[in-house]
């Protein structure tokens, strides 16, 4: 991972408390999963909070590498070509009727 693509992670402001108010991390990985798991090295707080346990992408967050969201490609083994970035973007849940969406 040397020689791997750095990117830029933009962090929305509700999961700043847990990046030390970090508005953008730079994390280098050859896959969104590994430039995922370098943010949560730099930032322990966030663990957990965009990958799961078993280092899945939580339910609770769409994450994009560029204008594509992952869950459209190949999720977090989605390869990163070069100078790229990432967004996180929180999902929203809504209860209506007692049927949950989340969207």
């Amino acid at each position: 991972m040397i020689d791997s693509p750095v990117v830029s992670i933009h962090i929305p402001p509700p999961m700043r408390r847990w990046s030390e108010g970090h508005e953008e991390i730079t994390a280098s990985g050859d896959t969104v999963g590994e430039a995922l798991h370098a943010l949560e090295h730099a930032c322990p707080q966030l663990a957990g909070k965009v990958l799961s346990s078993t280092g899945q992408l939580q339910p609770s967050v769409d994450v994009y590498l560029g204008a594509i969201s992952i869950r459209a490609r190949e999720g977090i083994d989605t390869p990163i070509a070069g100078e790229e970035v990432i967004s996180i973007v929180p999902r929203t849940t809504c209860v209506v009727d007692g049927d949950i969406s989340v969207g």
